[in-house]
């Protein structure tokens, strides 16, 4: 058995999942970013858009529905896409903000005012519309994970396309400017003033080190603005860490009421950790490739959020002048996504460490996505958070990209298997579980190619058909329990 009150649910978010009917979410750096020629033509996106979505934001209420009845979930989480919120700017809305001595945002102050100047910036039928999803998980028995920063960023703060061609030139460069982390506890501070009566659970962002790394260290440039400058990377990080504690002062301040036990507000980040390991454990340089990527991807993020420690030149030491404790805001859990095992590989051509390093191809039964089921990584990374950081686990996203639906349901089952392992044996607190993702989405710059549901959708009308992993979730969701053959 899991744990009494244990959450069981599917994850979504909003920009992959709500458009394909009703209005479309067209003033974001990602709508921005799918639809640009240039991005097409070199294959840094696939040319599908979010407008042959699965259309959740009109029919949220089945697939509420059916996460319930058919999936057997008492949780689901979504996300609140901040430029249906504030398509227009906030940036006129005066805030006081205070700078410590290293010119960080170190605190963000808001009163009634300035939430009541938001709500006349606000699109309010959009803030109507959540609402309505949100009293229709409660409605269907789901507790609802909220997160509030799940890629998108409003175009008004972000430009990917002149930031791609020309930063310099750019006035609006989303993470790279600490104006961001003051607009983001604007918008966090009116979400929760607006739907905190039906928000309990949340988190803030999500994946730090994929929109850093995707954004700005990859060759291929397929996340916006589409730059490879580690140095810009390790910005990226740092302004996102401080964002998560931006955000958590404003919904603890603003969230005061209680809709479950949860409440008011329980708030926490989500992060991406994956098993790392050298491609070739032999080779010195592999070992210690693989040591500096699981510090830089699974690590650093963690320690800024929970010690303030903002290792800027990513040599693995906290320098004094590193260390900014008054940036720490707090998090009251640890989301945990966690899909594979990653070989890494040194590529032997020195310089910065950061472009020092490769991912080897994956071994054994993949998925379509070439990743390797790993099981036990899922154990250990969750073993390593909580030893680590003291803070309960939600393991906020885990599945398989597998259009045939041949390995998913194994997927599953071995995953959980090493979950309960960890709740069992290593006493580790995992309060749920969240399968990515409901049904098909669009897969970011993948398009529609990759298939992670739980349910097929048919791209002319809409109609969901469930997998065979649905039957085998909600024996398992039902239940709280793993079946007796995998205990």
């Amino acid at each position: 058995m899991f744990p009494e009150g244990f959450l069981w649910g599917a994850a979504i978010s909003s920009f992959q999942a709500e458009m394909g009917l009703g209005r479309p979410s067209d003033r974001t750096d990602w709508w921005a970013w799918v639809h640009d020629p240039v991005n097409v033509e070199a294959k840094r996106v696939s040319g599908d858009t979010p407008l042959n979505g699965p259309g959740f934001w009109e029919l949220y209420d089945e697939d509420l529905r059916r996460a319930r009845d058919e999936l057997g979930s008492n949780s689901v989480r979504l996300s609140i896409d901040w430029g249906r919120v504030f398509p227009e700017p906030t940036t006129g809305v005066e805030s006081k903000v205070k700078c410590d001595h290293h010119g960080n945002v170190a605190e963000v102050e808001l009163d009634r005012r300035v939430i009541s100047k938001l709500k006349g910036l606000a699109d309010m039928d959009a803030v109507g519309r959540y609402r309505e999803i949100l009293s229709s998980a409660k409605g269907h028995g789901l507790t609802p994970m909220v997160t509030l920063y799940h890629w998108p960023i409003p175009l008004w703060l972000h430009d990917p396309i002149t930031c791609r061609d020309s930063l310099d030139e750019s006035e609006r460069t989303g993470w790279l400017d600490q104006g961001t982390i003051t607009e983001f506890a604007k918008y966090s501070a009116f979400v929760a003033d607006q739907m905190g009566d039906l928000i309990d659970l949340y988190a803030t962002v999500n994946e730090t080190r994929i929109v850093a790394e995707h954004g700005y260290l990859t060759e291929r440039g397929e996340f916006p603005p589409g730059l490879n400058d580690p140095a810009l990377f390790i910005k990226c990080m740092k302004h996102l860490s401080m964002a998560h504690g931006a955000a958590y002062q404003q919904i603890k301040r603003w969230d005061k009421e209680k809709a479950s036990p949860l409440g008011p507000a329980t708030v926490g980040v989500v992060v991406v950790l994956q098993a790392f390991k050298p491609d070739n454990p032999n080779r010195p340089e592999d070992v210690e490739a693989s040591r500096f990527v699981e510090y830089m991807f699974n690590e650093w993020n963690l320690n800024a959020v929970f010690h303030g420690d903002y290792d800027m030149n990513a040599d693995m030491v906290i320098q004094p002048g590193e260390q900014h404790p008054w940036l720490v805001k707090g998090c009251d859990y640890i989301g945990v996504n966690y899909y594979t095992k990653w070989r890494v590989r040194s590529r032997g051509v020195g310089g910065d460490p950061l472009l020092g390093f490769e991912f080897a191809p994956g071994k054994g039964q993949l998925s379509d996505y070439g990743w390797e089921s790993y099981p036990w990584g899922l154990r250990k990374v969750v073993d390593w958070a909580y030893s680590r950081y003291r803070r309960p686990i939600y393991v906020t996203e885990n599945g398989i990209a597998d259009a045939d639906d041949r390995l998913r349901a194994r997927y599953l089952t071995s995953h959980l298997e090493e979950l309960q392992k960890a709740i069992e044996l290593d006493r580790v607190p995992v309060k749920g579980y969240y399968h990515w993702t409901l049904m098909d989405n669009f897969e970011w710059s993948d398009g529609y190619r990759i298939h992670f549901g739980l349910y097929r959708v048919d791209p002319e009308n809409k109609a969901r058909s469930p997998t065979k992993t649905v039957q085998a979730f909600k024996s398992i969701a039902s239940t709280n329990s793993l079946p007796s053959k995998n205990r």
